[in-house]
């Protein structure tokens, strides 16, 4: 079987989706060398609590430039308010006692760049998600050339991969074409949002995986390989 490759920005607490694709490849690749998208989530997520959904964002000092050399502004405590945050949405929750102190000891560091902060929180959730899929840091890769599909080629080549598995959202822009001159074929992720047992009212799509994970425990991995399963 030809070896899987995705490809994501280092997201802040990312949502189910993320991890969900994560668990569908072999090799996940953390695109820390691009520039930081003012639309994108990788220093904000959402939460839900008894009045709604809550948007935690992390106050960035430097913002147009690389997500590798983004820098946290500490001249807030951010940290204390977020975790305080997690603490009133899912006190309540079956598992907040199982996990907020492993979420506390990462809040209660002092972190200068956002890419290590989001790194730590990725393999905070992985290790309790159970996914063992290998992360690979794209400014770790040797001379990457290329720019959007040919790039993203380029990884899969130096990786040894022989699939790409790629988000919906990025039909369109993706090249098909490109792909299958360099042999790797381009695969989307057939994702499903579950639906589960949820604090607060109706259900809400769409937020933090610590959603599921302070809500389902243990069964927000079984929960997330039922989400389909499989991708084409």
């Amino acid at each position: 079987m030809p070896k899987v490759l995705a490809i994501h920005q280092p997201n802040y607490l990312p949502w189910i989706g993320y991890f969900h694709k994560m668990l569908n490849c072999d090799v996940f690749v953390i695109a820390d060398d691009v520039l930081l998208s003012s639309k994108s989530v990788t220093h904000r997520n959402v939460i839900k609590c008894a009045s709604g959904p809550v948007l935690l964002t992390i106050p960035l000092a430097r913002k147009k430039v690389l997500i590798k050399e983004v820098l946290i502004c500490n001249s807030e405590n951010w940290a204390k308010r977020h975790f305080q945050s997690l603490q009133h949405c899912y006190a309540r929750s079956k598992y907040w006692k199982y996990y907020k102190e492993r979420f506390r000891q990462v809040y209660s560091q002092k972190w200068e760049k956002l890419l290590d902060l989001n790194l730590a929180m990725i393999n905070l959730i992985r290790e309790i998600l159970d996914i063992q899929t290998p992360l690979v840091l794209s400014s770790e890769l040797p001379n990457v050339q290329g720019r959007k599909s040919r790039r993203i080629v380029d990884i899969c080549k130096k990786l040894g991969a022989g699939v790409y598995l790629s988000g919906q959202g990025a039909k369109v822009y993706n090249d098909e074409q490109v792909f299958k001159q360099h042999g790797i074929e381009l695969r989307y992720q057939q994702f499903i949002h579950p639906t589960y047992r949820q604090l607060w009212g109706q259900f809400v799509d769409k937020l933090s995986v610590v959603d599921l994970i302070f809500n389902c425990g243990p069964k927000s991995k079984e929960i997330l390989e039922e989400c389909s399963g499989e991708t084409g």
